[in-house]
């Protein structure tokens, strides 16, 4: 399901530019003007902050990160996810072939409910997120972005993420430095 974006207030202008990308961002309470928010817990059960998601061009919150908004979705289901994030101050490039290496072996596995990248500008890679549900939930330790840094698994509750159809491949160029992967068409 797409992302609904909040209509513009009088004299506003519409948020165009922001309908291929998101801001994520896990904080420590549900944040009134995110467009999806959920509780995070561990698999051990302890509360691990709130995952929340903006459908704006102003960055959030200040390490909040971009990605693909086709992944927000307010009416999502809850989810079990992989989310690998480099250590603070690291900076990978996009392109480094650890990365690229990465996208290609996930392109092919079996599809998972959704993935993004996560960027902070247009040539560093921040992160990523994969998404899966009921069974597919077991496979998230093969998260082959885990390989680049430690992956935290987490179940996330309902209300910010959803379906989306898993990257066309064997693809791996990037569709333009300012898209998270996987942007399905040029920008």
């Amino acid at each position: 399901m797409s992302p609904t974006l909040k209509q513009p207030q009088r004299g506003q202008t519409p948020l165009r530019g922001v309908e291929g990308w998101a801001w994520l961002a896990v904080v420590d309470g549900r944040p009134a003007d995110a467009d999806g928010a959920a509780n995070l817990r561990t698999l051990a059960g302890e509360p691990a902050g709130v995952l929340a998601a903006w459908l704006r061009h102003a960055k959030p919150v200040r390490h909040a990160r971009r990605a693909d908004a086709r992944i927000v979705d307010p009416g999502g289901a809850s989810a079990r996810i992989s989310l690998v994030l480099p250590p603070d101050g690291f900076r990978l490039p996009f392109d480094d072939l650890a990365v690229q290496q990465a996208r290609r072996d996930l392109l092919q596995m079996e599809p998972f409910d959704a993935v993004t990248t996560l960027l902070t500008d247009d040539s560093h890679f921040q992160g990523s997120l994969l998404v899966a549900r009921g069974a597919d939930a077991g496979r998230l330790g093969d998260d082959p972005f885990g390989r680049l840094f430690a992956p935290r698994v987490l179940h996330v509750g309902a209300g910010v993420l959803g379906r989306v159809p898993w990257p066309v491949g064997p693809v791996i160029e990037r569709h333009g430095s300012a898209q998270p992967w996987p942007a399905d068409r040029f920008a």
